[in-house]
């Protein structure tokens, strides 16, 4: 049997030092959900995972099979392990429940067994009972059990006299699909907590953490089989999701089919796979698409993105370039990477980046290290091929092997053989390549040229010749010509 019985202080480890984000109470929370979801043997498109927020109480309830009657207190009341296994469930540290404890005043845990009947348990943690205890230095004194004992209640309650039965009745109809059900109070929350769901990205922010499945419209997509692939819910498909709501509003990922550039492409690092999508005649950072670097997942929850990516493989010494040359390139292109095999490839304690321990973990950062290299020759490439070839005296044998560059590194990237984008797709990278006095004057030649073309047309409707307002005639019938463009759109948007 092994032994609970640790100091008292590692709550406070555990909670300030690696749950300092209150994002973190929604990672740890929907994962325990997630498991007890998957554990069922009839997972169905029934079962859900509901956040809400009603005043200052927020809320995590889900339809999954919660934890059995006679193993409740001691769950809620061990620390350091668990029954889980890390091959199959999100969490497995044992520690993650306690994440809440920092946010709130009281943490409260509902353990649903019988729905109909009303019978359920409860745990609940009294914060501000800690926060006196570890003022006052007492806690020092105590075994995590003995403080677990001073600040911890467990009771069973009958579900239709709660306190929150009527906050709970509202999904009555998710709970009664299974009969059975989990919930985490966090009842009062500070806010530290309240300030980060009130912010204007918190639900982009859960859409891109939590396992959801992808907008419906990338199904529609030319690429769609690649995110049926991704998203089958099958006993093999390391790759599962659930639906989960915030409010009333289910949670997506937060990518259009508009956000997918030019190339779509399959990745396997043999300890995960994924994806990434990029153009072909450029790599550049596109503000209006919010899918872009890199992002790694474990269990579909996200792990990091490119910062922290970039900060290890630094740390091992695996980047060829600056850091800062390096997150410039992979913020031009959109990737998302799934880990699989995780007996060899686990999160840190924080669940911040993996555990670097042994040769598999190393591997696996060279992989993506390469894949990282690989982005960043690929942008400078086809900036070189592009910044030549704007250059009228370009010399041609070396713009024949910039070419040739560009295309290698674009095969490479999109391991297949693509081409580089059609010559009318050039013309904004010529022009971006361009002085300010180039671009000057391409823009008064463009212009030069749609003024002939109006120009044209003028003379020839025209029938009364006024040679001094001729200017302004013509003006007069450019700004006609566009009122009645748009009139016209305007009918044939109406019909």
């Amino acid at each position: 049997m092994a032994n609970y019985d640790v100091g008292a202080s590692i709550l406070s480890i555990i909670t300030e030092s690696l749950y300092d984000d209150p994002l973190v109470v929604f990672r740890e929370y929907v994962q325990n959900s997630a498991d007890s979801i998957y554990r069922l043997e009839n997972y169905n498109d029934k079962c859900a995972i509901r956040i809400w927020r009603s005043g200052n109480d927020l809320f995590v309830l889900d339809n999954g099979k919660g934890i059995k009657k006679e193993q409740f207190e001691a769950e809620m009341t061990k620390i350091g392990s668990s029954s889980k296994k890390k091959q199959k469930n999100l969490g497995y540290k044992g520690i993650g429940r306690l994440s809440g404890v920092p946010y709130c005043e009281t943490l409260i845990f509902v353990n649903i067994n019988d729905y109909a009947n009303g019978c359920a348990q409860t745990y609940s943690i009294n914060g501000k009972l800690y926060d006196a205890l570890k003022d006052s230095e007492e806690d020092v004194l105590l075994s995590f059990k003995e403080l677990m004992a001073k600040i911890g209640k467990s009771e069973t309650i009958n579900l239709k006299e709660y306190e929150y039965y009527n906050q709970i009745k509202n999904y009555e109809n998710l709970l009664k699909t299974t009969n059975a059900g989990f919930i985490v109070i966090l009842k009062k929350i500070k806010t530290v907590l309240k300030n980060t769901i009130e912010d204007d990205d918190f639900i982009n922010r859960l859409n891109w953490l939590l396992p959801v499945d992808f907008e419906k419209d990338l199904y529609c997509s030319d690429k769609g089989e690649l995110f049926r692939e991704l998203t089958s819910n099958t006993d093999d498909n390391p790759i599962r999701y659930c639906r989960i709501f915030y409010g009333d509003r289910q949670l997506f990922r937060p990518i259009k089919d508009k956000d997918i550039r030019k190339y779509l492409c399959k990745n396997n690092f043999n300890y995960a796979v994924g994806f990434h999508s990029f153009n072909g005649n450029k790599i550049a950072i596109d503000k209006d698409n919010s899918f872009s670097g890199i992002r790694i997942y474990i269990d579909n929850m996200l792990l990091c993105d490119e910062n922290e990516l970039l900060q290890n493989l630094d740390h091992f010494g695996l980047l060829e370039h600056t850091s800062n040359g390096q997150l410039q390139s992979v913020k031009g292109i959109g990737a998302m990477i799934y880990i699989t095999d995780k007996v060899n490839i686990v999160a840190n304690a924080r669940r911040t980046f993996i555990e670097v321990t042994d040769t598999a973990s190393l591997d696996f950062l060279r992989m993506l290290a390469e894949f990282v290299n690989i982005i960043y020759d690929t942008r400078y490439a086809l900036s070189n091929y592009f910044s030549a070839k704007s250059k009228q005296k370009a010399d041609e044998k070396k713009l024949v092997d910039l070419r040739q560059k560009a295309l290698d590194s674009l095969r490479i990237l999109a391991k297949e053989n693509i081409e580089l984008s059609a010559e009318q797709e050039d013309n904004t990278l010529k022009f971006e390549s361009m002085s300010v006095a180039e671009q000057k004057r391409a823009i008064k030649k463009k212009i030069e040229l749609s003024y002939e073309s109006d120009l044209k047309l003028y003379l020839k409707e025209i029938s009364d010749f006024d040679f001094e307002n001729a200017y302004d005639n013509f003006i007069r019938w450019l700004q006609n010509k566009k009122i009645t463009q748009l009139f016209l759109m305007d009918k044939i948007t109406i019909k």
